[in-house]
C-alpha cells in the first residue's frame, strides 16, 4: 500500500495559532478597554455615582457586580466562538462595549446605570474570551504574546482605577466614559480591517493539489 503524499493529505484548520498576530490587536483593545471599565467606578468615582444618583451604599459593589458577572459568563462563550471565528466576536464584542458605556454614561438612575454596566460587561466579557484563546493558541508566539497582553490588561486595570480619581475630581464622574468611546470606536474599525484583510488573503492561497492516484 502506498501512503499518500504530505500534498494529497486535506489542510485542517490552523486555529488562531495559524492566524497572523496582528489580527490580535482589536480583540486585545478592546479586552484592555473592558479592563479599563472594569475597574473605573473604584473608590472615589464610586462614591460620587452614588451620591448624585441618590443610590444607597452598596449600589458601589452592585455597579463592580453587574459588571463582572455578565462579563464572566460571556467570557467562556468568547473562548468557544473565539477560537474559529475572533473577528465576528470581536465585532458584536465591541459594539457592546460602546452602547454600554454610553448608556453608563447618560444614566439618569440606578436601574439604566446597571443595565449600563451589564451591556459593557458582556463586550468586555466576549472580547476577554477571544483575546484569552488567541494567545492560549498562538503556538510558540505564545511566549512573547502572553506576557504582552497580560502586561497591557495589568495596565488597563490600574490607569482606570487611577483615571476614575481623578477624572471624576476634575471634570465629573460621567467623563471617565464619555473618551473611551473613540477608543472603542477604533479597536471596531481595526477588529473589521483586520479581518477583512484575513478573508481577502485566504483566496489567494495556493489550492492544494490533487491527490495522485494509488499505484
Amino acid at each position: 500500500m502506498i501512503s499518500p503524499s504530505p500534498s494529497s493529505v486535506p489542510p485542517h484548520d490552523p486555529g488562531p495559532g495559524g492566524r497572523p498576530s496582528w489580527l490580535l490587536i482589536g480583540p486585545a483593545l478592546a479586552a484592555s478597554l473592558g479592563a479599563f471599565l472594569l475597574a473605573g467606578p473604584v473608590g472615589l468615582e464610586g462614591e460620587s455615582v452614588r451620591r448624585e444618583l441618590h443610590l444607597p451604599s452598596s449600589a458601589t459593589l452592585w455597579v463592580f457586580v453587574a459588571f463582572l458577572l455578565p462579563a464572566a459568563l460571556t467570557a467562556l462563550l468568547g473562548v468557544l466562538l473565539g477560537r474559529r471565528w475572533p473577528t465576528a466576536v470581536t465585532l458584536p464584542a465591541t459594539a457592546l462595549l460602546i452602547l454600554g458605556t454610553l448608556l453608563t454614561a447618560l444614566a439618569p438612575g440606578g436601574g439604566p446605570l446597571l443595565f449600563g454596566r451589564a451591556v459593557t460587561g458582556l463586550g468586555a466579557g466576549l472580547a476577554w474570551g477571544v483575546t484569552g484563546v488567541f494567545v492560549v493558541r498562538s503556538g510558540p508566539r505564545r511566549n512573547w504574546l502572553a506576557p504582552v497582553v497580560g502586561g497591557v490588561l495589568v495596565l488597563a486595570l490600574i490607569l482606570g482605577a487611577a483615571a476614575g480619581t481623578f477624572v471624576t475630581r476634575a471634570l465629573g464622574w460621567r467623563w471617565l466614559f464619555f473618551p473611551t468611546v473613540p477608543f472603542e470606536l477604533a479597536a471596531f474599525l481595526v477588529a473589521a480591517v483586520t479581518g477583512i484583510v484575513v478573508l481577502v488573503r485566504r483566496p489567494s492561497q495556493p489550492a492544494q493539489p490533487p491527490a495522485a492516484p494509488p499505484g
